[in-house]
């Protein structure tokens, strides 16, 4: 079997060499660094602000953007630009309202997991959130690690002529093995270094094709009228329902624990501001770059039958850059599914480890255990999630994210998530009612056209746009509406925490962090809320519970005042 690249195929081997030689090193680096388990799965808090914005949008950015946009922007014109329409609006929300709530108020808790972090909030002595939260994130972030191992696996395939099976296996080795080494310092670093690539590569590729092609939007309208329709031809109700599939795409951010761990692990509040600034500009060159490249495949191959439209964005790499330039390129494009895969595989691992194991049976594990057994289910993890590449290799890598991946965290865990930061009321039943209700609901919705078979849904597209309109639009908007109604639904029906822990909780969100430690030493109190593992006196869980008795010494939480007053970008919210 030969590949597309024909004789770049050895240019493109030796930059992937490469760069997977660069990978390897940055996990043998950070594997140094790794004391305890808060140290694995969320660094310990000492992950910077540049490097944050980088790793919060890399880790989104994955085959879905690179391989996937492209691809939508091939099918149906400028009307892929709307994938950014509720992503871009969605990722500042998130860093403007739930970022350093959530960096707060995890650390107070002493949670390095959302798992944990809804136990606490919630006091929950049952196990009940922590538990339910925990099997979601390990169904839908297996399923997404399984996303991105597919999106390798078709890159190396249609670039070398390998069979499917053998690229899927190496792109998920290297995903398990520098996320096995290295932990959050291993995915934050390489997402930084995997950030700055594809950044590059959306902002040059679209460049070089107005060079070679001229105005994107002539030559679409030349193949065809409706891909410079910003609804793609459709009209009505279909068209409503299309925008709104776009929109509802942001609805997953506040739901996705790889994103949300970038807000509880970069190293101080007042950076938040530096970090979201960098991760709107990289997400801004990103989507317009990815769609103007499948809008260039559109001109540049038109007429030409694909049987993987996933393939255009290599092909278009191909025809317009020398063989060792192309290499370099593509490598943008693999870094965008490892830098997706090795975040969603350590959030998977951190649910089980941390959340299932530390929390239910092993509350006695020290934190070398801990670390030790995290890295035996990155394996078995990973190697689960390659099973399920292989299964999922048919499936269109952009529907393989969006319906049974992002979609799935974003409906079942964003309204809970979004509910402990900003409503007194929420209760531990609503918080899993809600869960169950976006999960179910996420993963029935795409299925309709199965269930109700094609002549059906051909009788309701000509009685009732709506309906069909409704049906088929992208799941996460009714499955995001259903869960947020039932879980302020239930809440309502039941009884939420004692108002005394509320007024501590939210009393947390408008402090600084520095205040609430300084108070909290200086009491000599120690935290009323159980950490991870629920042991009496835990040993360090984050690198914070370290420093809290040397905090005079070492003004690490005070950004270098003296009196322990923070500084003007320190203030609270």
């Amino acid at each position: 079997m030969t590949g597309i690249a024909g004789g770049a195929s050895d240019a493109v081997l030796v930059t992937f060499g490469l760069y997977l030689l660069v990978l390897v090193g940055i996990g043998l680096w950070s594997s140094r660094l790794l004391d305890t388990v808060g140290d694995y799965v969320i660094g310990g808090r000492r992950v910077g602000p540049v490097v944050t914005g980088f790793s919060e949008r890399a880790s989104e950015m994955s085959g879905w953007l690179t391989l996937g946009v492209p691809a939508d922007a091939y099918g149906t014109g400028i009307m892929a630009f709307f994938n950014g329409l509720g992503m871009i609006p969605a990722d500042l929300a998130a860093w403007s309202g739930i970022a350093k709530r959530l960096r707060k108020y995890s650390e107070i808790v002493r949670a390095v997991t959302l798992p944990t972090f809804f136990e606490t909030r919630l006091r929950d002595d049952t196990g009940t959130v922590k538990g339910v939260s925990a099997v979601v994130l390990i169904i839908f972030e297996g399923g997404y690690v399984g996303a991105q191992i597919v999106a390798a696996g078709t890159l190396l395939q249609v670039l070398t002529g390998i069979d499917m099976w053998i690229g899927i296996v190496v792109g998920g080795v290297i995903v398990v093995g520098y996320t096995f080494l290295g932990g959050y310092f291993a995915v934050a670093w390489s997402d930084y270094f995997q950030g700055a690539i594809i950044l590059a590569a959306f902002a040059i590729l679209p460049i070089l094709a107005f060079g070679s092609y001229g105005s994107p939007f002539e030559g679409a309208a030349a193949v065809d009228s409706s891909f410079t329709d910003i609804t793609a031809g459709m009209t009505g109700w279909a068209a409503v329902f299309g925008i709104i599939s776009y929109a509802a795409i942001g609805l997953g951010v506040p739901g996705n624990p790889h994103i949300m761990v970038r807000f509880m692990g970069i190293d101080r509040v007042r950076n938040v501001r530096l970090a979201a600034l960098v991760a709107q500009l990289f997400m801004f060159v990103a989507y317009i770059g990815a769609a103007l490249v499948g809008i260039y495949a559109l001109v540049a191959f038109s007429g030409t039958e694909f049987g993987n439209t996933d393939t255009v964005m290599p092909r278009l790499t191909l025809e317009l850059f020398p063989s060792a330039i192309a290499g370099i390129i593509l490598a943008a494009a693999l870094a965008a599914m490892m830098s997706s895969a090795d975040s969603q595989l350590l959030v998977a691992t951190s649910a089980v480890v941390e959340d299932v194991y530390h929390g239910y049976f092993g509350r006695q594990a020290t934190e070398t255990q801990l670390v030790r057994y995290s890295r035996y289910v990155t394996l078995g993890l990973g190697g689960a999630s390659i099973a399920f590449a292989y299964l999922a290799r048919e499936t269109p890598i952009y529907d393989l994210v969006l319906n049974y991946a992002w979609g799935g965290l974003g409906a079942a865990i964003g309204p809970t998530l979004i509910a402990t930061l900003w409503w007194r009321g929420l209760t531990r039943e609503g918080a899993v009612s809600s869960m169950i209700v976006g999960a179910t609901t996420m993963l029935l919705w795409p299925q309709w056209p199965r269930i109700l078979g094609d002549a059906t849904m051909a009788s309701i597209e000509s009685s009732s746009p709506f309906l069909h309109g409704l049906l088929t639009v992208y799941g996460l908007f009714p499955a995001f509406i259903l869960s947020a109604l039932t879980m302020i639904v239930v809440s309502l029906l039941t009884t939420p925490p004692g108002e005394e822990h509320l007024d501590e909780d939210f009393a947390v969100m408008h402090k600084p962090l520095s205040a609430v430690l300084g108070d909290r030493d200086s009491a000599g109190d120690s935290p009323p809320m159980a950490t991870d593992g629920g042991l009496p006196q835990p040993k360090a869980i984050t690198e914070a519970d370290a420093i809290r008795d040397h905090v005079r010494d070492s003004n690490y939480w005070t950004d270098g005042t003296r009196d322990g007053t923070p500084d003007d970008g320190e203030v609270g919210e």
